[in-house]
């Protein structure tokens, strides 16, 4: 009986080493599961390198429907002359309504002032603010936005009424107002044609799927926006902006504008009997008169590529190979009338600030070609790389004052 006992004994030892070791295997096994997933998860959420290693940059600008823009810009249009309209007016979910939306934009559809100079930069006055860099987060539209308004802080009030009407501010002769709770607070959108007229609902979302000028300055004017030390931006990929107060006192740092100007398609001044200077006369002006103004275009692999280019460097539009990339942001801030740049006449030229910091382009800036006087008895003809196409919601400049 003591041998069959002793036997018994080693049989059960063998039987708990042999679930011990396999619990410890299966402790292991899900450890390394974990760290796999982890390591599949990071690379899965870490943006690929392109080859060449050269650094690749987030767009952002979702269009709104080229038909409710064209109503958008006529509701304006009969609203400012006094002109009755036929289509009814529809009620937007959530947030506001229509008319309280028209109260916050005015449409700017002739020259502020003929007597305009043949070349002009805000950079010569000190009238834009630095070159910002958006890294990879799909929000141009905000960098627009927020850089517009400074600019027009600069342009509209000085530093000197600056520092009179917003004494937060620590350099009046720099304002320096949050992109990220600008980006933080987007909307999400759609629109619905209903009776001849639009049914636009929208709601609130800090997704990082892109914004657009649109909702991004009726934010200016009803939530306003404070400064860029109270919410720190984040360039780095967010699948959902972050809220990254840094003190409590942020809403005593607002600034809010009065409304906003916005400038039509060429087509829109076209269709509606204006000139072609009356156009490019107002876009100037505009600039003068309110500081940069927040444009739209579409980016093709070329205009990403262009890095380091030398001072006076023009983008003359996409090549016969490039493929588009999506929709920018940007700010508008100057022009020249003849430009000529290593040997070639470019003729009339924009000068416009990106938001890819200052590797990029001549300083984080660029020139391109304004439309001419046949593309503009043509509207159909412009492409959609330039800021003067129909395919874009307007052109926008805060107005403080």
């Amino acid at each position: 009986m003591a041998y069959v006992y002793v036997q018994l004994v080693s049989h059960r030892n063998v039987r708990w080493v042999m679930m011990k070791r396999f619990a410890i295997l299966l402790v292991v096994v899900s450890v390394l599961i974990l760290l796999l997933s982890g390591c599949m998860l990071n690379s899965y959420n870490k943006p690929a390198l392109p080859s060449n290693n050269k650094p690749t940059f987030a767009l952002g600008v979702r269009q709104l429907p080229q038909d409710f823009m064209n109503w958008w810009f006529d509701q304006l249009y009969a609203k400012q002359t006094n002109k009755a309209t036929n289509q009814s007016k529809q009620p937007l979910k959530l947030i506001a309504t229509d008319n309280e939306i028209l109260n916050t934009q005015q449409l700017l559809y002739q020259p502020i002032s003929t007597n305009l100079p043949s070349s002009y930069d805000l950079r010569d006055y000190g009238y834009v603010p630095p070159v910002g860099n958006q890294g990879a987060v799909n929000d141009c539209w905000a960098y627009s936005t927020v850089e517009s308004l400074e600019s027009a802080m600069l342009v509209q009030l000085g530093p000197t009424n600056i520092a009179n009407d917003y004494p937060f501010i620590n350099d009046p002769s720099s304002p320096s107002l949050s992109v990220q709770f600008v980006a933080y607070n987007n909307y999400e959108w759609d629109v619905y044609p209903q009776e001849g007229s639009y049914y636009l609902t929208w709601q609130e979302t800090n997704q990082d799927n892109g914004g657009n000028h649109f909702f991004a300055f009726y934010d200016l004017t009803t939530r306003g926006v404070p400064l860029s030390s109270d919410f720190p931006y984040i360039a780095t990929s967010q699948a959902y902006i972050q809220w990254n107060s840094t003190n409590g006192l942020w809403p005593q740092h607002l600034v809010k504008i009065s409304y906003a100007y916005v400038i039509p398609s060429a087509q829109w001044f076209y269709n509606n009997g204006y000139s072609y200077t009356d156009y490019i006369n107002t876009i100037k002006s505009a600039i003068v008169t309110y500081g940069a103004v927040a444009v739209d275009l579409k980016v093709y692999s070329d205009f990403e590529q262009d890095l380091n280019e030398p001072s006076g460097w023009v983008y003359p539009g996409p090549s016969s190979t490039a493929s588009p990339e999506g929709w920018h942001a940007v700010i508008l801030i100057g022009w020249d009338d003849d430009w000529t740049y290593n040997g070639t006449d470019y003729g009339p030229v924009w000068i416009l600030q990106n938001s890819w910091s200052n590797s990029w382009g001549d300083n984080g800036c660029w020139r391109q070609p304004m439309i001419t006087e046949n593309q503009f008895n043509s509207p159909n003809t412009i492409p959609d790389w330039q800021i003067e196409s129909d395919n874009y919601s307007g052109m926008y400049v805060p107005v403080l004052q």
